[in-house]
């Protein structure tokens, strides 16, 4: 039913444009007729009907056999007059009049009279403050002045070098004290010349923490730490996912994230949201290891330490040979300690080690040259804990449990492309394809979703992390505001120990002859974010491209692009049995 809702809503595009033969133009892009823009670069896409000729100010324009279309200019600098027209075969036609207003971001130039132009000041958010953070200030206004900033420290004019060779840009720093404790409000900037002076204030406020005991406890184990409070449309950066009531010692505060002081010389944030704050009446006992336990199961190797709280902790992992690596922050370990330890069904050894004055690390080198997952959390108080998986006793498909996770659904439609086909219903209907070829050769499936509807993605992440398939794949369709030029399949990944899993399907899908849009490293995706097993995030193709749209909308294309997955699967299987 799933398959004929699909090729019932291809049936009704392609009918559309034999029921209207006559011209039309269905645009993607630009929606708009009257744009304001500060690129030489612009773009159209969109369809019109089979056999149609396009122009664009009388240039023939290529119609794919679907009827779409996809154009690049460079416009000229000022007012650009387009006219985008399709004509059907008994002459009639329709157009389209695009009005360009190109004005490129002025160049910067000498401020020619006395003035401060502009101020910026980061943190660039109202943040809390403690000794020892810095404050950064970057300011443009008249040349050859004496600048000044926070308690009058003077802020150095940049050399030519420095500044494109434009005088007048003036920056410097400021590292807080104890005795800056009555910061609370915007920063004034003063700027002095041949007896004027001009003032500027920042846009944001700055406030001194002058309670040094301020803590917080993470809320629930879907509590994460990002390497700052900014990021882009995923979100800032993530460094990893802690357990529910993990002790975190706030040092400041960026806009809605607190600045967290993980050990003497590392930092992250946590959302606000994430975390219960409190005042602390007492110091922390320091949690000093003096003893370890291995263990294992059927499943599982298990090692944990007991600590006097439930510290914060970090971790990383390595491939060929396999290795993971624990740092708890805030712990210590006696002089020569070295727990009697043997080896276990996946710990082949375990090297412990005071990495600074407040870092310990665990070291876990395994058997097998690739980690099939692990889970750091607190049990038995706060004894904190590293739960290592077992390689699978069998590297069949008929033997593993697959996660599939079809891209967006109900509301979230995600991308689209010329013929307006959804990337939903599209990564939908490729995971159901993928899910019978995994089931036809024996694996067990796990999906987000088996219709078009709504779920959200930190439930995605919650469902994953329980269940701890052995592998997860999460199926998309990728989109470039460029139609022409971006193109092909392309994989992403966050941790190092699903790099080959990623790399393997990649390969495969470069088999189908779409262009090849890397295997990408480091990625912030929600579902590239857990440890518990190693996962791959597949944009296939981009539904921008008209080419690679045309191959998805192709019932043998995407046949092919499921089996191509699951060779993938089979190729990395094979691999990590050597």
């Amino acid at each position: 039913m799933r398959r004929f809702a699909l090729l019932l809503l291809l049936q009704t595009a392609y009918t559309g444009l034999q029921l209207h033969a006559q011209a039309y133009l269905k645009m993607a892009q630009p929606l708009r007729t009257e744009i304001n823009t500060s690129s030489s670069k612009q773009y159209w896409s969109g369809r019109t009907c089979v056999g149609c000729k396009v122009l664009l100010n009388n240039d023939s324009i290529y119609v794919y056999p679907n009827g779409v279309f996809a154009i690049k200019r460079e416009i000229k600098h000022g007012k650009s007059t387009y006219v985008l027209s399709s004509t059907d075969s008994t002459g009639k036609f329709v157009s389209r009049t695009y009005h360009f207003y190109f004005n490129p971001l002025p160049p910067a130039r000498v401020t020619p009279s006395f003035r401060i132009d502009y101020v910026n000041i980061s943190p660039k958010t109202n943040t809390i403050l403690s000794a020892g953070d810095t404050l950064r200030v970057r300011m443009k206004g008249y040349p050859d002045g004496q600048a000044s900033w926070f308690n009058g420290k003077t802020i150095p004019e940049l050399p030519a070098a420095q500044s494109g060779g434009i005088p007048g840009f003036y920056s410097g720093y400021y590292v807080l004290t104890e005795a800056d404790s009555l910061l609370d409000g915007k920063i004034n900037v003063t700027l002095k010349h041949k007896g004027q002076t001009a003032v500027l204030a920042g846009s944001s406020r700055y406030t001194y923490q002058r309670n040094s005991q301020l803590t917080a406890r993470t809320i629930d184990d879907m509590s994460y730490l990002t390497i700052s409070p900014d990021g882009d449309r995923l979100g800032p950066e993530k460094m990893g996912y802690l357990d529910r009531n993990v002790l975190l010692r706030i040092s400041g505060k960026e806009g809605s994230h607190y600045r967290v002081r993980l050990s003497q010389n590392q930092f992250g944030y946590i959302p606000e949201g994430l975390v219960d704050t409190m005042t602390l009446t007492e110091p922390v006992p320091e949690s000093i290891v003096t003893e370890a336990r291995v263990w294992s199961d059927k499943q599982y190797d298990y090692i944990s330490v007991g600590l006097a709280d439930k510290l914060p902790y970090l971790s990383s992992q390595e491939v060929n040979p396999g290795k993971i690596t624990v740092d708890i922050h805030g712990a210590f370990s006696e002089p020569g300690f070295l727990p009697a330890t043997r080896p276990t069904g996946e710990i082949s050894r375990i090297d412990w080690k005071q990495v600074s004055p407040d870092v310990f690390r665990i070291a876990i080198s395994l058997t097998h040259k690739q980690p099939w997952g692990y889970k750091i959390y607190y049990a038995d108080s706060n004894r904190i804990t590293i739960r290592i998986k077992h390689q699978p006793a069998s590297l069949e498909l008929k033997n593993l449990t697959i996660g599939l996770d079809a891209g967006h659904g109900g509301g979230n439609i995600g991308t689209a492309g010329a013929m307006g086909i959804a990337e939903k219903q599209l990564s939908l209907t490729m995971t159901l394809l993928v899910k019978a070829a995994l089931e036809k050769e024996g694996a067990r499936v796990i999906t987000t979703r088996m219709s078009d509807v709504f779920v959200d993605n930190q439930a995605r992440l919650y469902n994953y992390r329980q269940l701890a398939p052995d592998l997860l794949l999460s199926i998309h369709m990728n989109s470039s505001i460029n139609p022409v030029d971006i193109k092909g399949t392309a994989n992403y990944y966050k941790h190092t120990f699903c790099e080959p899993l990623n790399r393997f399907i990649h390969t495969r899908l470069l088999e189908t002859g779409l262009a090849d849009f890397k295997n990408n490293a480091n990625f912030n995706f929600i579902l590239n974010m857990p440890t518990e097993m190693p996962s791959a995030l597949i944009e296939t193709l981009f539904l921008s491209y008209p080419e690679d749209e045309m191959r998805i909308l192709d019932e043998n294309f995407r046949l092919v692009l499921a089996d191509k997955i699951v060779q993938g699967l089979k190729d990395f299987l094979q691999d990590a049995g050597k």
